[in-house]
């Protein structure tokens, strides 16, 4: 397992926030953190990536549609605690390589990729918010950049569950593995 890395994205308090409605974010969080720790235990990297934009949003085109939202309602600049990690998780991060990302893949515009090649990382595993978004979009990117990847379902949600459960059974499942994180983690 040396040359894997557990990626989590948008555990963040805004993101999670969103998700009230939709899962069960104490269990959901506690999961995390449970995964968090035994990878921690089995030595294997982890990437916390958050997303945010710059005060002024100059990082936040208004040609992108998502981009032109968050910055039309005043959301996700870097000194708001919306884009802090989830308090359950956070305290417990302080070791974990930090990436912020402006886009919704992780690997675009970011140090992602540089970190994970000089680290010798061929494989990745991947859990975070949302299924349809920052999932759905490194998964997709990293496929193309010939990572081996393995997607945490259970780790994994969207607003509207049935969005989720296609995606995990129909789409990423071409281009990743689909296993829940106690799979995984007895794995190691």
């Amino acid at each position: 397992m040396g040359k894997t890395a557990l990626i989590l994205l948008d555990i963040q308090t805004g993101i999670v926030e969103r998700l009230v409605s939709a899962i069960d974010t104490e269990k959901y969080l506690a999961r995390a953190s449970s995964t968090l720790a035994a990878a921690r235990r089995a030595g294997i990297m982890v990437v916390q990536v958050t997303t945010g934009f710059r005060p002024s949003y100059a990082d936040a085109s208004p040609r992108n549609p998502t981009t032109a939202q968050v910055r039309a309602a005043g959301l996700f600049k870097d000194t708001d605690a919306a884009v802090q990690l989830h308090p359950s998780i956070a305290e417990a991060a302080t070791d974990d390589i930090h990436i912020k990302k402006r886009r919704v893949s992780a690997l675009y515009g970011t140090d992602l990729d540089i970190v994970l090649r000089s680290s010798g990382i061929e494989k990745i595993i991947v859990a975070g918010l949302a299924t349809s978004g920052a999932v759905l979009s490194t998964v997709r990117q990293a496929f193309d950049m010939d990572y081996e990847i393995t997607v945490l379902a259970d780790l994994c949600a969207d607003t509207q569950p049935e969005v989720h459960e296609t995606l995990l059974g129909k789409v990423l499942s071409k281009q990743a593995t689909i296993v829940n994180a106690d799979e995984w983690v007895a794995s190691l």
